[in-house]
């Protein structure tokens, strides 16, 4: 069902909702003639959008293949600006807690994450830290550890354990693996928008420019 507004009138419900309306119906304010008109604007480019969404429906989807062709041509658009840090995270937790993350992540590494229930239970996040939104303290503690090494750092709400996965520099170009999502948007935004504009001309071309 599409969205209307009408000069009518609202249900009794949505009115008794909404007093600026009754206000205003109660003023006689929507006899305006140039009102009515430009609701009657309003309704039909509502209903003229929610139909070619309609239309849309089901007709636009990204290959494997569209990803990887995008990634190979546009690569410039993916070089980091800043030196970068790949980080797997766990956030308040008690003092015992994340000392036994940390041994445990020193012992086994990213395995950790499928093998020990204790990784699973914490719920960890990965995380890009840019080194130019830190502190100094926190940058040197990111960028001065080794890849595959943890730290913890205490804070007001608890203990936080940082696993490094990875440092990247700035300049370097992003892997497909951490663009593929940005890509697969920006395809499906461009596919949308030809796809909306090839609906609308068909109809105009159908129905006439009226």
């Amino acid at each position: 069902m599409f969205f209307s507004v009408s000069c009518g009138g609202l249900s009794n419900k949505q009115s008794q909702d909404n007093p600026v309306y009754v206000a205003a119906k109660e003023a006689r304010f929507l006899n305006d003639e140039q009102l009515k008109s430009r609701l009657d604007d309003i309704n039909k480019k509502i209903v003229s959008a929610k139909y070619v969404e309609s239309l849309m429906v089901g007709r636009t989807s990204v290959s494997v293949a569209d990803i990887d062709n995008f990634y190979e041509k546009n690569k410039e658009q993916f070089t980091r600006k800043n030196d970068e840090a790949f980080v797997l995270l766990f956030g308040e937790k008690d003092k015992n807690t994340a000392i036994s993350i940390k041994n445990t992540l020193d012992r086994n590494g990213l395995d950790s994450e499928k093998s020990s229930v204790l990784i699973k239970k914490h719920n960890p996040r990965r995380m890009f830290f840019n080194k130019a939104q830190l502190n100094e303290k926190m940058s040197k503690r990111l960028f001065g550890a080794k890849k595959n090494s943890s730290f913890i750092i205490q804070r007001d709400s608890g203990f936080s354990v940082f696993y490094i996965i990875d440092t990247f520099k700035k300049g370097s170009v992003k892997d497909l693996v951490y663009v593929n999502d940005e890509i697969q948007s920006k395809i499906l935004a461009l596919k949308n928008h030809i796809l909306k504009e090839r609906i609308i001309d068909s109809l105009t071309v159908e129905h006439g420019k009226n």
